[in-house]
């Protein structure tokens, strides 16, 4: 009568532990997908936000380079003329778009 006591009693414990450590885990899961939805969600855009941050500091410094070198080339000229230059070559050296290119050199003129 003992025995089966103490087989019962051992299977109950065996389930039990069992089933602890299947509910720890599947805590464990709920855990990382927390963690995971958290970062997609406010890690990553932050993250982008500061790629188009150092991407926009390079397109200015390029433009400033530009404008600079509009200055040394036509040193007594009116070289806002040469504005349509500057922007082509904004855009043959970053890719960008027509719009972005002018908005930089304007930038870049209006800091000077």
């Amino acid at each position: 009568m003992m025995l089966l006591v103490i087989s019962i009693l051992g299977s109950v414990i065996e389930f039990l532990a069992n089933n602890i450590l299947g509910l720890a885990g599947g805590m464990g899961t709920v855990f990382l997908a927390l963690v995971a939805w958290v970062a997609k969600k406010y890690l990553v855009p932050f993250l982008v936000v500061e790629k188009r941050m150092r991407y926009a500091r390079y397109i200015a410094s390029i433009a400033d380079e530009i404008t600079d070198d509009l200055v040394r080339k036509y040193p007594d000229k009116e070289w806002v003329v040469y504005f349509d230059e500057a922007v082509d070559k904004i855009i043959s050296v970053c890719g960008i778009d027509t719009e972005v290119a002018a908005r930089a050199i304007s930038a870049a003129l209006a800091r000077k």
